[in-house]
């Protein structure tokens, strides 16, 4: 039983895997002992992403004096191994094999968390009938201390939480990711539905939908439409007008939609909302940008609306700047509310 409570935001250590070339081995000691130094206790990571996990584990054996292994959880994945389909596998054996590699790699005896790593990639009762069950018994002998899933279709999410809940063994988190930012926010909805399934942790990730939301603009590979690409531009051009990063707008108004206080309310949610968000940062400025963006996002007005003036006189000159970009940017994204892109891709 995972005794801590989660901090709002998590170390997402995927960067840390040297997925854009290599990094000096000081940065992933660096950036834990930054988080964790300010108040950041839990950290992600996957055999996924390249050599995260004996990254992540390395480091954390490095700052064991200053961060005993009680003092912070863990979260990992099974089932995704590459980009393709024929890269995954949900097997039982696979999936027991993957957690004990996964033990050694991060040089610990017990996991917080252990996610089935973007489920829509299988077929469902690989799901059901050999990870879950496999995940859920290495719960039961102490290796795991909460068995989840990951995912972008989050009505699939909403299924297999459902179904395990049906089955009498629901499910102890679940984590969406690209459905809680500036242009979608369908993940939001649907946190209610989670609750009632059992689910004691709703994590989102992402919050600049896989770098869509960036203020250099989208990558060329990004699956998005080109009409949401574009208006993406348009958004980092009126930003820019006003002196604002669109890059930092996405961060504070993912915070805000997900972890103010008053976004249950927002989103029509009675009881816990979500628990944390899961940013990617890889060095200590990252980390505490990151964090700022957490602490300036409490006082972001969601709700605003254009020619809506009643937020300017509360707010610094900075922050009335950001709150106007808000505003424009939702509008400008409207249309695109509910657009999601295809998961598994076709070239999967």
């Amino acid at each position: 039983m995972t005794t801590l409570k989660l901090s709002k935001i998590g170390l997402g250590t995927g960067p840390l895997g040297g997925p854009y070339g290599v990094i000096d081995p000081t940065v992933p000691v660096e950036t834990i002992r930054t988080a964790f130094s300010n108040g950041v206790n839990w950290l992600d990571t996957s055999p996924y992403y390249g050599n995260s996990e004996t990254v992540v584990g390395n480091a954390l054996e490095e700052l064991k004096d200053e961060f005993p292994r009680n003092t912070y959880m863990i979260s990992t994945k099974v089932g995704r191994y590459g980009y393709s389909k024929k890269d995954f596998d949900y097997s039982a054996e696979r999936v027991r094999a993957s957690v004990l590699e996964s033990l050694e790699k991060l040089k610990t005896n017990y996991l917080d968390f252990v996610y089935c790593h973007d489920v829509e990639f299988v077929d469902k009762h690989m799901v059901y009938d050999q990870a879950l069950p496999e995940l859920f018994k290495m719960k039961k002998e102490g290796i795991i201390r909460n068995v989840g899933i990951s995912g972008y279709p989050i009505d699939l999410l909403v299924e297999i939480a459902q179904k395990q809940f049906d089955k009498g063994n629901p499910l102890d988190q679940v984590l969406s990711y690209c459905h809680s930012n500036l242009h979608n926010k369908q993940a939001l909805y649907i946190v209610p539905l989670l609750r009632s399934a059992g689910v004691k942790y709703v994590i989102m990730a992402s919050p600049l939908s896989m770098g869509l939301l960036r203020s250099e603009g989208p990558q060329d590979w990004h699956p998005a439409s080109q009409e949401l690409k574009d208006a993406v531009t348009e958004c980092i051009k009126r930003c820019s007008e006003r002196n604002v990063n669109l890059s930092d707008l996405a961060l504070q108004a993912a915070y805000a939609y997900a972890l103010h206080p008053d976004s249950a309310k927002n989103f029509g949610v009675e009881g816990p909302f979500v628990d944390g968000c899961l940013v990617g940062m890889i060095g200590k400025e990252e980390v505490l940008k990151s964090i700022q963006a957490l602490e300036l996002s409490m006082s972001l007005d969601i709700n605003s609306k254009a020619g809506d003036n009643n937020h300017t006189s509360s707010h610094t000159e900075g922050a009335t700047e950001m709150q106007e970009c808000l505003t424009i940017v939702q509008e400008i994204l409207k249309p695109f509310s509910e657009y999601t892109w295809l998961s598994p891709p076709e070239d999967a």
